[in-house]
């Protein structure tokens, strides 16, 4: 027999202790910052399935619209047809996307007010769904999923438990601004379990559920691929229109 329990608690302390020497060994922010997400990044790609791809970087839409900067992308790995790279900075199709998440030092009202904009500049933009073909037809577009979006931070600014901020922020947010996961691994997770599909009729309870520091960062990560497997598989993008932005001085329609 396995101890779930201490696994779980194993787990916990060695992402603790992993966020912790960023936070006390390095000064400068953003090189502390930058050091950060590549924690969460590279703990994400470890425990995540495989069909999950986990990145930094930028939304993009067939119209050509962009998102801000993402410091976490969780993609679909598999249906992704094009992921451009430019440097350092990864661009990924609106319709590749399952969440994404700000990473922050501290939870308080100021970051979660910016991932929440993070979110919107996100969850705006235009997304296809195209028929999916296979040996025996064709399937309709599937409907198109909310994205998950949310907060990591190891530390927090509110006296705890800070339930009623949490639930005052989500409360008070517009919808393409509204955070699902608020995980701070040393003050506990919130999560909010709101509508799964875009034209489902109701948000659902927005009362976060809560779970205390010494489980959050599993309880966060088990609620995160619930709401995974709810979504199940990404929309298939609409390739051709991705062409659109072509001058069509370029090309020949056929």
């Amino acid at each position: 027999m396995i101890d779930l329990e201490d696994l779980y608690k194993n787990l916990q302390k060695e992402m603790i202790g992993r966020l912790s020497l960023c936070s006390t060994a390095i000064e400068h922010p953003g090189t502390k910052g930058a050091a950060t997400e590549i924690n969460w990044i590279s703990w994400l790609r470890c425990y995540l399935p495989n069909r999950y791809a986990v990145d930094k970087g930028i939304v993009i839409d067939s119209n050509g619209q962009q998102s801000d900067q993402i410091d976490v992308i969780i993609y679909d790995n598999q249906y992704s047809y094009f992921v451009f790279n430019q440097g350092d900075t990864k661009y990924v199709p609106a319709e590749s996307i399952y969440a994404v998440f700000e990473v922050k030092q501290n939870l308080n009202k100021a970051h979660m007010d910016y991932a929440g904009k993070k979110a919107k500049s996100v969850r705006i933009l235009h997304r296809t769904s195209a028929e999916i073909k296979h040996a025996g037809g064709k399937y309709p577009p599937k409907e198109l999923h909310e994205i998950v979006s949310g907060i990591l931070t190891l530390e927090c600014d509110w006296k705890l438990p800070a339930t009623s901020n949490v639930a005052k922020y989500i409360n008070g947010a517009d919808y393409a601004k509204r955070l699902d996961i608020v995980c701070s691994i040393n003050a506990g997770t919130y999560i909010v379990h709101n509508k799964t599909f875009v034209n489902d009729d109701n948000d659902g309870d927005l009362s976060p559920n809560f779970c205390g520091n010494e489980y959050s960062l599993i309880f966060f990560f088990l609620q995160l691929l619930k709401k995974l497997q709810d979504i199940g598989t990404v929309p298939a993008i609409d390739i051709l229109k991705y062409a659109n932005t072509i001058p069509s001085k370029h090309y020949k329609k056929t």
